[in-house]
Formats: C-alpha cells, sequence, structure tokens
C-alpha cells in the first residue's frame, strides 16, 4: 500500500531533485526506508498520536537524516525547518484571507480553542495546562509533546 504523501516528504523529494540529482534516487530510498522503519517502530501508537506521526514528526527525522548523508546536521536542520515554516507561512496566508470573509473573525477563536483541545490533547500525547489571563486571551502551557519526545527518542532533539 501506497503511502499518502506529506508535504515534508514531497519537499524532500524536491530538494534531492533540485540539489542533488545524482544522488536522488538513493537519497529517496533511504528516506523511504528510514520512514517505513519508523512507522512500523511506532505502529502501536494512538490513532490520535498516529496523526502526527505520520503527517509530520516521522517523515521530519526521516528527511533529516538522509539529508545529513550529503550535508552537514546543521544544513540539514535548516533545509528540514524551512519545510515547517513554509508550511506555516501558506497556512498563515490561506487564514488571513479566510479572516476576511465578513463575521468569520468571530468564530475564530472558539474553533481554534476547540480543535486544539481535540488535536494537541491527552489522546495523541500532549499534555498541557490552560491558562486563562482574562480580556479574551487564552493561553496554553505544553508540559508534554510528542514532537519533542519523539524527537529526543531518536537522538534528534535539535528537530
Amino acid at each position: 500500500m501506497k503511502r499518502k504523501e506529506t508535504y515534508l516528504s514531497r519537499d524532500f523529494r524536491e530538494t534531492a531533485a533540485l540539489r542533488f540529482p545524482a544522488q536522488a534516487k538513493e537519497l529517496n530510498t533511504a528516506f523511504d526506508m528510514r520512514l517505513s522503519a519508523l512507522l512500523a517502530e511506532n505502529a502501536g501508537a494512538s490513532k490520535e498520536k498516529q496523526y502526527h506521526l505520520k503527517r509530520q514528526i516521522l517523515p521530519g527525522i526521516a528527511a533529516y537524516e538522509a539529508l545529513q548523508r550529503v550535508m552537514p546536521k546543521e544544513e540539514a536542520l535548516q533545509i528540514v525547518h524551512g519545510y515547517v515554516e513554509r508550511l506555516a507561512r501558506t497556512s498563515h496566508k490561506q487564514l488571513a484571507a479566510l479572516l476576511h470573509i465578513p463575521g468569520l473573525y468571530r468564530l475564530v477563536p472558539g474553533v481554534f480553542v476547540k480543535s486544539t483541545r481535540s488535536v494537541f490533547g491527552p489522546a495523541a500525547g500532549f499534555d498541557s495546562k490552560e491558562l486563562q489571563v482574562g480580556n479574551g486571551i487564552w493561553r496554553v502551557d505544553m508540559m508534554k509533546c510528542p514532537y519533542h519526545d519523539t524527537c529526543v527518542a531518536y537522538g534528534c532533539p535539535e528537530l
């Protein structure tokens, strides 16, 4: 069964093709093999945690490790961070465009709180403390994060 391509795997493959055309096939194979191994090792995780593992955490680790075959660790780190930053900028632009729809901005805080509690909840491996600061400001302190915990477990806390 073919895996769904994530933004990280797509961006990794693009980097391999553009910057290392002679080694692209080898890099893609290394990425695919490492990702398959990581997925197998984490197959027992909850459905909620799998969402994060499959979509971002494990492809990020696999890309980071594969890139280190052809570049220094720090450069590989910056490239993978660049993939994440690009997604964040794109998502921000999309949300900003949606907020031009009259009245929609009023719904965003409630939807954001509900989705954050759902997607980043205990079932997904997160532990958070919500702090109500008043004046409509909502603050969340993450006490446990599977992104951090998984990266530490695989020897790449800097990721």
